[in-house]
């Protein structure tokens, strides 16, 4: 019996990871890091800490520290999604069927609370979420199921009991990982990648389907 449902922001309820791609790709040049869009594709999913955390790793640089670099990509990336962000397709439909069954509904995601609240306010849904959570209140981001433990506990509902959705193979790790049932909604060059098949359910697009409660 599903009690509750959370969605992932980017890629799940906004047209974003395209706008992340070009953010990384121009604050990283920053640095001297030439990322190329299959680059970036690495790092979908992971909070902008830990994508940061990850180039580091891979290509070091010097001067601009972490905090600094994080600062730049998340107002380039408000800028860009107050001028281009656009709604997935078929979101508000899948919105509004989970609350005409009275069902709680809640945002867990790697973005900050501002990305939140700039893309909701945007399209005028701020205030249809119940919950809205960001795992950089948490210890660990998502592939960790924290985010999602902590949005469930915050509703008052069982794990268990929860529907998530999710694009990213790390996003959807991390709601498996909390016992949620998980709906992937892949990237196209993604929608044949085997590492998808433990989700329960895998659909090109939100709001094709009705879900028993």
């Amino acid at each position: 019996m599903i009690e509750a449902v959370i969605f992932d922001l980017d890629g799940v309820i906004i047209e974003s990871e395209p706008l992340w791609k070009e953010t990384e790709k121009k604050v990283f040049a920053g640095v001297g890091l030439t990322l190329t869009t299959d680059m970036c594709r690495r790092t979908i999913g992971l909070d902008t800490y830990d994508t940061i955390k990850f180039w580091y790793s891979e290509m070091p640089w010097d001067g601009k520290d972490f905090t600094r670099l994080y600062q730049e990509i998340i107002e380039t990336m408000r800028l860009t999604m107050k001028e281009k962000v656009q709604l997935k397709e078929g979101f508000l439909e899948t919105l509004r069927m989970f609350k005409h069954k009275s069902l709680p509904v809640a945002v867990a995601t790697s973005s900050p609370p501002v990305l939140i609240e700039t893309a909701l306010n945007k399209f005028g849904i701020l205030d249809e979420f119940d919950i809205l959570n960001s795992s950089v209140k948490e210890e660990y981001g998502k592939p960790h199921p924290g985010v999602y433990l902590t949005t469930a506990r915050r509703l008052g509902k069982d794990p268990r009991s929860c529907l998530a959705f999710e694009d990213s193979f790390n996003g959807a790790i991390a709601a498996k990982a909390a016992r949620m049932k998980v709906v992937t909604i892949p990237d196209p060059s993604d929608f044949n990648d085997r590492r998808f098949d433990f989700s329960d359910l895998k659909i090109s697009m939100t709001g094709v389907l009705i879900f028993p409660t």
